[in-house]
């Protein structure tokens, strides 16, 4: 049986992905796809400090498939990006991660600045239902819709011509 390469890459996830994906009951889309995933400290501080005003499910805190590791030391990159987003990013960086995700069109702008290759919310969607493995296009925009997540026309446009 092959394995697959998904399973085998090193991936950094910001927060804003696994608040959406758990909002939505998919953060198990992660696991199916890679495995398991990494997240700097920074990712989770910011999940536990927004713990009490929505709570999150233990998978996104505690799941055994989500690594926290250390923050990268001295990692500034810009002032308006989030310390979790910096995080992330210079993590990914420095780590030599084959993937980032991360929602922030900032954010998402300096990873692939830094040459990293970059997707976010909808591209885990999107990649799971390629796999058979997630929601439909319409159910997936509705949960979406429902949990808040904005996405522009363009982008609603690529992920229902999948």
């Amino acid at each position: 049986m092959a394995i697959s390469r998904r399973l085998l890459m090193r991936v950094v996830v910001d927060t804003s992905v696994f608040i959406t994906l758990d909002r939505i009951g998919q953060i198990d889309l992660l696991r199916r796809l890679f495995g398991s995933v990494v997240r700097p400290q920074a990712v989770l501080d910011e999940l536990l400090a927004g713990g009490d005003t929505q709570p999150l499910s233990d998978a996104v805190t505690a799941a055994d498939w989500i690594r926290t590791e250390a923050n990268p030391k001295g990692a500034s990159l810009r002032p308006e990006l989030g310390r979790g987003e910096t995080a992330a990013i210079s993590l990914a960086y420095e780590s030599e991660a084959e993937l980032i995700i991360l929602d922030d069109l900032q954010a998402r702008r300096v990873a692939a600045d830094l040459g990293l290759r970059v997707t976010g919310t909808v591209g885990v969607l999107i990649a799971a239902r390629k796999e058979g493995c997630g929601p439909d296009v319409e159910e997936a925009i509705r949960l979406l819709h429902g949990a808040g997540f904005q996405m522009s026309a363009d982008l609603l446009v690529a992920f229902r011509s999948i």
